[in-house]
């Protein structure tokens, strides 16, 4: 069974907390909003939380776009943003309160304000009634009187320490090629804590590391899991592989620095007339994990994602 409540919540102030006998989840509305924490019960949370607010943006150029007292705060936790990105574009503030609904299937419905930008996002929150089994469904709907092309950005700012698996395509394409990894100008294809296989890749984050690492590819398989705190977190999307995707066609990046390392699925590129809406799931869960193993190597990569069924 699943209990909703409106909680405060550290210095993130009024949120929803959704729990049952397995796992909880809660949900920023005083701002964002975010989904801030995600754990089983017992365990520490997975996902960021920026109490201390490191990580902003405010500079001149953002001012002058969004107004001279705005600040962009990442809070942490998981949010919804648009793709292509752009500065200062990207960087909406939402530190105002948003409206929330539970709704009778027992989903939760957050909806922030409108913005300048002419985006009018949606998250729909569904905890199962006995596990750990989360369904993030986003929707951004143009609200802007123009036409605008963009994709659905979904974004899970994970805690510090722990190491990401996602699978590379090896599908048989003949003479044509399976896969595209995509690198981000300050990315080094050398840094010691990416790993590339003809199966996996893996990245990690170190506390404290001075370089910014950024990847992205084409996830036909759908999946990518985060290990840390005793927990695995997995989280699913789809790919239509006919569609068009950002950045050279991916549908899943990962950036990593010396705070976080971001999970991130994204939909299809759209043109959408004004009042249109563009929509992107993903299907969450969480295992006890006391396991470790060996990051650069395929063999011990392979062996863990099968024990524990991550490729499903």
């Amino acid at each position: 069974m699943v209990t909703i409540s409106e909680i405060e919540y550290k210095n993130f102030g009024r949120c929803v907390k959704m729990e049952n006998e397995v796992a909880s989840v809660i949900v920023t509305v005083e701002v964002g909003p975010r989904i801030i924490s995600y754990c089983l019960n017992g365990k520490e949370n997975i996902l960021l939380e920026d109490i201390d607010r490191e990580f902003f943006e405010n500079g001149e150029e953002f001012r002058s776009y969004f107004g001279e007292d705005e600040t962009w705060y990442i809070y942490g936790g998981h949010r919804l943003w648009s793709s292509p990105e752009s500065f200062p574009h990207s960087y909406v503030p939402d530190n105002n309160p948003c409206e929330y609904a539970v709704l009778e299937d027992g989903s939760l419905c957050v909806m922030p304000p409108e913005t300048r930008t002419g985006q009018q996002h949606c998250m729909l929150i569904q905890l199962h009634e006995a596990t750990s089994d989360l369904l993030v469904m986003h929707s951004i709907q143009n609200v802007s009187g123009a036409i605008v092309t963009l994709a659905p950005w979904a974004m899970s700012v994970c805690s510090a320490g722990g190491v990401e698996i996602f699978p590379q395509s090896t599908k048989d394409n003949g003479l044509l090629s399976n896969r595209r990894n995509v690198f981000w100008s300050y990315s080094d294809i050398n840094d010691e804590r990416f790993f590339l296989g003809n199966k996996y890749g893996t990245l990690q984050q170190v506390k404290g590391a001075q370089n910014k690492f950024k990847i992205g590819f084409n996830n036909e398989d759908g999946w990518a899991a985060y290990v840390n705190k005793g927990q695995i977190f997995k989280k699913n999307f789809s790919m239509n592989i006919d569609g068009e995707y950002p950045d050279y066609g991916c549908n899943f990046e990962t950036f990593t620095n010396g705070i976080f390392l971001e999970c991130e699925s994204l939909g299809e590129l759209k043109t959408l007339k004004n009042g249109d809406t563009v929509y992107l799931t993903e299907k969450w869960s969480l295992l006890p994990c006391e396991d470790t193993f060996d990051r650069r190597n395929e063999e011990s990569i392979d062996a863990f994602v099968n024990k524990y069924s991550l490729n499903k």
